[in-house]
């Protein structure tokens, strides 16, 4: 009996486990069904959990319990067709539930109890030993059948015996698979060839085939691991075995015809022959045999061979120079290379530098544009309106003229006819700035209602921002209106002359600083 296999053994103890693993892991029905109760749900969880069980290969290890299971299935289905009452269909749910929970309980010890044999029939299958040795893979099968029935009875060591039986059957059946994929064509053709005789007529190399044969059938039944060395080997077996067989039939043939014999003699001569035109030795057949003059041949052949030998060797030392030249310009050349890496790199950062400080002085002459711009703007207003008729107020980023000789009366928003001459005015001191955007601010007073104020100051300043567009020629484009009401007084609402002065307009310049 060949011995198991290690790796096979631990595979099939992990298999074992992980079966056990799963057996132990779903709930029972009864404690599944919670999570959804309603008849649908149920049926759904009853077939999941027989197909789970399907699955585990129950109809094979615990027939009789996976029998009474598929029985209370059907017992279940048929009282949900037959549309009967809830609690006859609780009922045969319950019996259901309950022979699963026996099954699983059965399939677990089962598993425990066989878990070896159980992990080698594995392996078995996996190999194909069903299809490939079928009569060893019954013998292993009935035997584990009648430890299933053993146990079925309750009669733990006969069912453990007879797994153990199981196990050494399930393992020859795998080695037999392996054997044959290995060394089966091998072991047919040297059956062959021992039917034929031809064993008798190449002893030499039908002994070298039979050797290595030998040698992986006996690693195979020491158990060994399939290595790839031992892989090598049997292909050298099977090589061995062709070989042998090629070479018996040609022997075979030869002894039909006796003519066969000459043919050969003038091959092996006409190799030599042709051996000696390549070396230039003379050949003379009647004075000298095939074998001495293809020795001679391949003397002088060996002694160009060391004459070549020695040209490649100076020739390898002039390569060797030439290699160590171009070596050499290959590093000047990077030297080189780096030389001009640097000098690049150095311009490189000289032009950043100066693009830095080309950057730094545009910004700081436009800096000096946008505050030399908002001075003079600010100045040319100061210069242009009086005291009476604008305030100007500079700012950081804008400047702003508060026209003081703009004052609409309460609710109105017509510009009255004295402060035309202002806005004209005003107009004409925007047309010299035209990079500016412009937002004309309309205030009102704190009387009435802010939402009603809002209104008007906004209707006030688009009537001066419309005026300003049509009378001065300032682009529509640039300006903007906003109305903001009682928001930002200059003066108190509580006097008349406040109130008056709160109901203005202010002109606000931004000035951009590209240029």
């Amino acid at each position: 009996m060949r011995a198991g296999f290690v790796v096979p053994a631990i595979i099939s103890c992990i298999l074992a486990c992980l079966l056990a693993f799963l057996l132990a892991t779903p709930l029972p029905l009864s404690a599944q069904a919670s999570r959804g109760s309603s008849p649908a749900g149920q049926i759904s969880l009853a077939t999941s959990s027989l197909n789970q069980l399907s699955d585990l290969d129950a109809g094979f290890l615990v027939p009789d319990s996976f029998k009474k299971v598929r029985e209370a299935y059907d017992r279940y289905t048929r009282v949900i067709r037959e549309g009967r009452s809830a609690r006859d269909i609780q009922r045969a749910y319950s019996e259901f539930d309950a022979a699963l929970v026996l099954a699983r309980e059965k399939l677990e010890r089962v598993n425990e109890v066989l878990m070896i044999p159980l992990g080698k029939r594995a392996a078995a299958r996996q190999a194909n030993a069903p299809a490939m040795v079928p009569d060893a893979y019954e013998a292993a099968e009935r035997r584990i059948e009648r430890a299933i029935s053993r146990l079925e009875d309750n009669r733990v060591s006969d069912a453990f015996a007879q797994g153990q039986e199981a196990a050494m059957l399930y393992d020859e059946a795998r080695s037999s698979v392996i054997e044959m994929s290995l060394i089966g064509s091998a072991r047919i053709g040297l059956a062959e060839a021992e039917k034929k005789d031809w064993d008798r007529l190449a002893p030499a190399s039908f002994e070298r085939a039979r050797r290595l044969t030998n040698e992986v059938t006996s690693a195979l039944d020491r158990g060994e691991p399939l290595s790839v060395a031992l892989r090598d080997k049997a292909q050298a077996a099977d090589y061995a075995v062709r070989r042998a067989i090629e070479l018996a039939a040609r022997i075979d043939t030869l002894r039909q015809d006796s003519g066969n014999w000459e043919r050969v003699l003038l091959s092996r001569e006409r190799l030599a022959r042709e051996a000696a035109d390549m070396a230039g030795v003379a050949a003379d057949f009647l004075a000298d045999d095939p074998q001495a003059i293809m020795t001679a041949s391949l003397q002088s052949l060996a002694a160009k061979q060391d004459s070549l030998v020695l040209l490649l060797q100076r020739a390898e030392g002039d390569a060797a120079a030439l290699r160590a030249e171009v070596d050499s310009l290959h590093q000047a050349i990077e030297e080189q290379q780096i030389r001009l890496s640097s000098m690049v790199e150095n311009y490189q950062q000289d032009l950043q530098r100066r693009k830095e400080e080309l950057d730094r002085e545009r910004r700081e002459l436009r800096d000096y544009l946008y505050e030399k711009t908002q001075l003079d703007a600010a100045a040319q207003a100061r210069e242009r309106f009086s005291d009476s008729e604008a305030t100007v107020v500079r700012e950081p980023d804008r400047l702003t003229l508060r026209l003081i000789g703009l004052s609409f009366q309460a609710g109105r928003t017509e510009i009255p006819g004295g402060a035309r001459g202002l806005l004209e005015k005003l107009g004409e001191f925007l047309v010299l700035y035209t990079q500016t955007r412009l937002v004309v601010e309309g205030h009102t007073d704190a009387t009435g209602k802010e939402d009603k104020n809002i209104e008007l100051s906004r209707s006030r300043a688009d009537a001066v921002m419309q005026f300003l567009s049509d009378q001065s020629g300032v682009e529509v484009e640039r300006m903007t209106s906003t109305g903001l009401g009682s928001a930002q007084p200059i003066a108190s609402n509580n006097t008349r002359r406040g109130r008056e002065q709160n109901r203005r307009i202010d002109v606000v310049l931004t000035f951009s600083r590209e240029r």
